[in-house]
């Protein structure tokens, strides 16, 4: 799909800071963007939000389209990271806070043990075999609530390296979990 005349004269006015072009593109395009949007997201509110987000990061890098692709494609490619990062950032809420791995870490003795649940006894044999750094890790995020960007600040762990680490740590926590929970009888 090739930019439309107008888009073409509109793009070059706002990428020399024109607002009122710029507005012109934003009328243009917002109900398509925001259908588009909507069509991956449950909540709406989100999604127009998102519509909004596009727009102010469209305006930003305007200067940066060089029109080798249609205007419309590039707004849906800086939709689509917003989507993106908006899924992480809505995952990092699933992902903390768990209950029973906070009491777990928030014990003092890490040789104490926790009777009556066998998944929280089973979580506490596994927490047993994680090394002190990971321990740590672990804490920061669950027992003391902290982000995974704060995490990753104050580690000097990048944030995407943080995110793969915490899912290997979970997954290796479940792994260990479900094979104390359901041993294999030989």
């Amino acid at each position: 799909m090739e930019s439309s005349r107008q888009d073409l004269d509109n793009i070059k006015l706002s990428q020399t800071g024109d607002l009122n072009a710029f507005g012109v593109l934003v009328r243009a395009h917002e109900g398509w963007l925001r259908a588009w949007l909507r069509s991956r997201l449950a909540d709406w509110t989100a999604a127009d939000d998102l519509a909004q987000d596009t727009f102010v990061t469209a305006f930003l890098k305007i200067r940066d389209f060089r029109g080798e692709g249609s205007f419309e494609a590039w707004l849906q490619r800086i939709a689509h990271n917003h989507i993106r990062n908006y899924r992480r950032k809505m995952r990092e809420e699933y992902i903390g806070g768990d209950p029973e791995l906070q009491v777990l870490l928030a014990t003092d003795d890490p040789n104490e043990t926790v009777h009556g649940n066998a998944s929280l006894d089973a979580l506490h044999e596994c927490l047993t075999l994680v090394a002190k750094p990971e321990i740590k890790l672990l804490n920061d995020r669950y027992a003391l609530g902290k982000t995974l960007r704060e995490v990753a600040q104050e580690t000097g762990a990048g944030y995407s390296a943080l995110t793969m680490k915490f899912h290997r740590l979970r997954q290796s926590l479940a792994d260990c979990i479900e094979t104390k929970l359901n041993p294999k009888t030989p």
